[in-house]
């Protein structure tokens, strides 16, 4: 079962992973109706969606005010702009117009797809209509501002778009000839390519952005490895605890979080320090294989290490080296985190049991919930690029005029035995059932306070103070 798994989890492209940052549903791709290039995209290592259990649909149990004039409104009737493009339950998405929405990436990759399955899930409750999916997958800048240029000269009114970061530009020039349209970025920040002083790698932000902080995320692994160590092995001997965090150097987003791990590691780990070690898969590849490959000569080095605590950056690291550690029968002593979760799931859901033991989760359908509700929000008049999320802006990074805002998404935790519960609550959220095959789902009871698709407090770094 492992040996097919790892097959599987070494067609994952891990690029894609590091642009979402937070993995999520996965569903088999579906035909493209792209313009310039029909492609299939390999299949998922998640769960298959299926339609066996209809999903509970919140909005049954909501009365929709048909007065209410934003989503979210504050009791005074103005506009909240923390959480305009959220979806409202109560609020009356009928009233506004229909408009046409498409989204148009460079890959048809199953990330991509699993991306746009889940604006396609949406479109209903938003009362938009769904124009489709399109990519051009050769990797070409100049093909995917044809593509682009078809899908806007087709009339759509909404784009949600992912091309190679490095040509926003040309993308936001291009989509600004069509003043009527409105847009949000997927998996990566707009940017302009500066590189005066001052500026971020990649250049200014051009527009307002969601996703993650990597710096944030390394953290957060640490404090996982640790609690999880604290909680099962509080006398361990410092002399035989160690971590090891996975890295991708060339990669400025992984190696954020593999930065930011190396230096929490060295607050929180008392005598135990210096045990902080870095597998480098660069030159093995940027997959499950890679990571196998040489994750077993790091561990050698360090004989003396009983007790391995390892950040697994993505899935694929997470479970090459809990499959290592498995094999040389340390798994008890263990644990692996990741961020994502696609193939941990896989595996709690297969039966399969090692020291991958949490994933720090965001579902695809809560990913683009708030990207697509603020493109609907831009459409509708209600805010502007510039105004929406203004207590989600870094000071440090904000545009060239601290015009832009980056909303940050939550995530929870997942192990082995609350895995289920998040998912199916995430389908009732989203009123889908991308998860409904998975074992004991049907039995799950759920409600829809149990989770937030809001993030519950800002980080000290930005400029608000709290939800």
């Amino acid at each position: 079962m492992k040996k097919i798994l790892a097959l599987i989890l070494a067609l994952v492209m891990v690029l894609a992973l590091v642009a979402c940052g937070g993995g999520g549903n996965t569903p088999a791709p579906a035909e493209s109706n792209s313009p310039a290039q029909e492609s299939t995209a390999p299949a998922s290592n998640s769960p298959a969606p299926s339609s066996s259990t209809a999903p509970v649909n919140p909005s049954a149990e909501v009365e929709v005010d048909t007065a209410k004039p934003y989503p979210h409104a504050n009791a005074d009737g103005t506009p909240d702009l923390d959480k305009i493009a959220h979806f409202d339950y109560e609020y009356d998405y009928t009233q506004n117009p229909q408009y046409r929405v498409a989204y148009v990436a460079s890959s048809s990759y199953f990330l991509y797809q699993a991306a746009a399955d889940a604006i396609e899930a949406w479109c209903p409750s938003f009362n938009l209509i769904w124009d489709g999916f399109y990519f051009n997958n050769d990797g070409d800048a100049n093909t995917y501002i044809t593509v682009l240029q078809q899908v806007l000269d087709s009339g759509v009114e909404m784009l949600i778009v992912d091309p190679d970061a490095t040509i926003y530009p040309s993308v936001k020039q291009l989509i600004e000839q069509y003043p009527g349209v409105k847009w949000m970025p997927m998996m990566s920040q707009a940017r302009d390519g500066s590189e005066e002083a001052g500026a971020p790698i990649g250049g200014w932000m051009v527009h307002p952005f969601v996703g993650f902080n990597g710096a944030d995320v390394g953290r957060a692994l640490v404090d996982k490895c640790w609690s999880w160590l604290q909680e099962n092995y509080p006398d361990a001997d410092p002399a035989k605890i160690g971590m090891i965090s996975f890295d991708f150097s060339t990669s400025p987003a992984l190696h954020e979080r593999t930065v930011a791990a190396e230096e929490h590691w060295k607050e929180v780990a008392g005598a135990a320090a210096d045990h902080f070690w870095i597998c480098d898969t660069v030159s093995a590849g940027l997959n499950y294989e890679g990571a196998k490959s040489i994750f077993p000569g790091e561990v050698s080095k360090h004989s003396e290490i009983e007790y391995w605590l390892i950040c697994g950056i993505i899935d694929d690291w997470g479970l090459a080296a809990a499959d290592t550690l498995d094999e040389i029968g340390l798994t008890d002593t263990s644990v692996c985190v990741t961020f994502g979760g696609t193939g941990y799931i896989q595996q709690w859901d297969s039966g399969i049991h090692t020291a991958a033991r949490f994933a720090l989760f965001t579902a695809q359908t809560l990913y683009d919930e708030p990207i697509l509700g603020a493109v609907y929000a831009f459409k509708n008049g209600w805010c502007t690029e510039e105004e929406i999320w203004p207590n989600w802006r870094n000071p440090a990074d904000c545009g060239k005029n601290g015009e832009y805002s980056s909303l940050l998404l939550p995530t929870e935790w997942l192990t082995e035995d609350d895995y289920v519960h998040y998912l199916k609550w995430t389908d009732m959220y989203a009123s889908v059932s991308t998860y409904s095959n998975l074992k004991g789902y049907a039995d799950v009871p759920v409600e829809i306070d149990d989770y937030s698709s809001f993030v519950s407090e800002y980080p000290d770094y930005y400029t608000g103070t709290g939800m």
